[in-house]
């Protein structure tokens, strides 16, 4: 999905969209509908950033977008470890 992005083979909305729909199924699935927990993502080993979905998208919409689109490909292209945490 984080490619298809980055292909523009999906709007940012979409994308947005897709990965609330993945959170929101992790939170059904471990039964924790209640708390405030989310995915976050790490784009490499030694990202110190935690980017959860609202970061993504408020930083794919805003002057940071060129770093994050560059986090984002360097973890799919060079073949970093894009890490999903829940927590």
């Amino acid at each position: 999905m984080f490619n298809d992005y980055l292909q523009g083979q999906l709007e940012l909305t979409e994308f947005i969209e897709r990965l609330r729909t993945i959170e929101d199924m992790h939170k059904q699935a471990v039964n924790d509908t209640d708390s405030d927990s989310g995915l976050w993502f790490k784009f490499s080993e030694d990202d110190t950033i935690v980017s959860t979905i609202n970061d993504l998208e408020r930083d794919l919409a805003d002057s940071n977008r060129n770093y994050t689109l560059k986090r984002m490909r360097e973890a799919l292209n060079l073949d970093q470890e894009l890490s999903v945490h829940y927590s």
